[in-house]
């Protein structure tokens, strides 16, 4: 039941990260923005490296799908604030929030988890309801 807290305080963080990050381009451009997040990154994974999180027993074949994901989450944040910095935060963050959707079909399609009825019902929903949300805007 660990992975639930840690869930729930990552939708709250990423929650701050979204409002947050909409008041700070009022202020600011989505690369500055971006280069601050990166910084603030790097000294978290700092941190968390001196509070004991293991480093060892790196795996070079595994490091270049932590580039790719890098990557994809590094140019996915820039889109992000140019998003949020050209909309509203009430319809960008919904729309963007369908990647766990995304995630959830392709974690099936690719790495063999499969889901219920229920849980397919869900992605539907999610993708009807940032549609609605997407058409308000």
């Amino acid at each position: 039941m660990a992975w639930l807290a840690y869930t729930l305080i990552t939708v709250a963080l990423w929650a701050g990260w979204s409002f947050f990050g909409k008041i700070a381009l009022d202020h600011t451009t989505s690369v500055q923005a971006a280069i601050v997040f990166g910084i603030v990154t790097t000294i978290v994974g700092v941190i968390a490296i001196g509070l004991g999180q293991r480093t060892t027993s790196w795996s070079p074949s595994a490091l270049w799908i932590a580039v790719i994901s890098a990557l994809s989450g590094g140019t996915g944040m820039i889109t992000f604030y140019l998003a949020l910095q050209k909309g509203k935060a009430s319809a960008v963050v919904p729309i963007i929030g369908l990647y766990p959707a995304i995630v959830a079909l392709l974690s099936v399609a690719f790495l063999g988890e499969k889901l219920n009825g229920i849980q397919y019902f869900g992605i539907l929903l999610a993708v009807t309801g940032a549609v609605l949300i997407g058409a308000g805007a």
